[in-house]
């Protein structure tokens, strides 16, 4: 049975809050077991009314995605990026220790309902099979506006501007038409922009944005053609952070480097380590003494193996791109020929038993990502970084 639910019901609320009514009308605190007792009793009473199975969640709009999970829903509602049509908060929902944080987002935003487990069916089909708590949002899709340029930045006033692609009225919807979007330039650095390319794992995808969110990346950006979708599974394994970092699509990603170069961008290429750079295997011929590593994250010029100085700081100097491939094959020979520079993470090891050659896209994302937005230590007047 689904019925709109009243936020100032009793059951409900002192459910929030932690607390219930028991068989003798005594207020008691919620416990785990008071929970799988409370969803027990539920079952019952469902399996003797013979509640009809709901197999699937009704649509508001033909356009509807459905967020599940505690923390996607409570993202996408801090957010509010999104269109919100319904919330439907399964009655196992309601021991979640976060549950009066929930409502007291989502009242007056969204229209929530609570469902019983006749709803469980539905609600597994809507997750795709995955773990949802018990909670479901049904809103519009999430908006990736298409670019086919970045602009200038500015520092001082924390701004990046896009130039837009055409869209279509209902994709207008979505997306909306904005073109400058703001960032944190802690009053130091240029923006920095990820551009994921040929990234088809949904999970990686996900992982992506999420550590791009956490460690201050300002906008994601992915072609239409060869990469995972933006589906319920990549913001799930976004752990919510989807929903707050710009992202952006693109229909040629070297004609939207191309213009972005051209206004003034700068683009990093995550490649391999040259083999010049990297420590020398066990028992290898090497004619030269090995220099201690003074940063295991190295940076080159795109059309050779010179290393630029250590103290580079990409973001101190212009707005710069990086560019992550595809987890097996990397970047594509036509992207890596629009770099201005390439950066690569250090083998570990001096030897490699197993072929062990590189990270997963995601956690060579973070690394990088986490380097490249590291204030830079204050250097003696008169010095250079080239």
């Amino acid at each position: 049975m689904e019925k709109r639910l009243n936020i100032s019901s009793q059951r409900f609320a002192r459910a929030a809050r932690g607390s219930y009514e028991d068989s003798t009308h005594k207020l008691r605190t919620t416990t785990s077991a008071d929970a799988a007792k409370y969803q027990r009793g539920d079952e019952d009473n469902t399996r003797r009314k013979g509640a009809a199975r709901i197999e699937s969640l009704p649509y508001t709009t033909a356009a509807s995605e459905f967020i599940y999970g505690y923390s996607s829903a409570l993202a996408a509602i801090k957010a509010n990026r999104r269109k919100l049509h319904k919330l439907y908060i399964h009655t196992r929902g309601v021991s979640h220790a976060g549950l009066a944080a929930l409502i007291a987002r989502a009242k007056g935003k969204v229209d929530i309902r609570e469902v019983g487990d006749e709803y469980l069916q539905a609600f597994d089909k809507a997750s795709s099979g995955r773990p949802h708590n018990g909670f479901i949002l049904e809103a519009s899709p999430l908006p990736v506006p298409p670019l086919t340029s970045l602009l200038s930045s500015n520092i001082k006033h924390g701004l990046f501007e896009v130039v837009l692609d055409t869209q279509s009225k209902e994709d207008l919807e979505v997306n909306g038409k904005q073109t400058e979007f703001t960032y944190n330039s802690a009053g130091w650095r240029h923006p920095l922009i990820l551009y994921a390319d040929g990234v088809l794992d949904e999970g990686n995808l996900g992982a992506i944005a999420r550590s791009a969110y956490f460690l201050g990346v300002d906008a994601i950006v992915t072609p239409t053609r060869q990469s995972a979708p933006w589906s319920h599974i990549a913001l799930k394994a976004s752990a919510g952070a989807a929903e707050a970092i710009p992202i952006f699509k693109v229909n040629q990603g070297t004609d939207f480097l191309g213009q972005s170069a051209r206004a003034g961008w700068r683009i990093y290429a995550s490649d391999a380590v040259p083999p010049a750079e990297q420590p020398a295997l066990q028992g290898a011929p090497s004619s030269k003494q090995q220099v201690p590593p003074t940063s295991d994250v190295i940076y080159t010029q795109a059309r050779s193996a010179k290393r630029l100085p250590v103290e580079h700081c990409p973001v101190e100097n212009y707005p710069t791109i990086l560019m992550m491939g595809a987890e097996g094959t990397g970047l594509r020979t036509s992207l890596l020929n629009l770099a201005h520079f390439k950066v690569g993470i250090r083998h570990g090891r001096d030897v490699d038993e197993i072929g062990v050659d590189s990270l997963n896209v995601s956690v060579a994302a973070s690394l990088l990502c986490y380097q490249m937005l590291q204030k830079p230590k204050p250097r003696a007047p008169g010095s250079l970084l080239f």
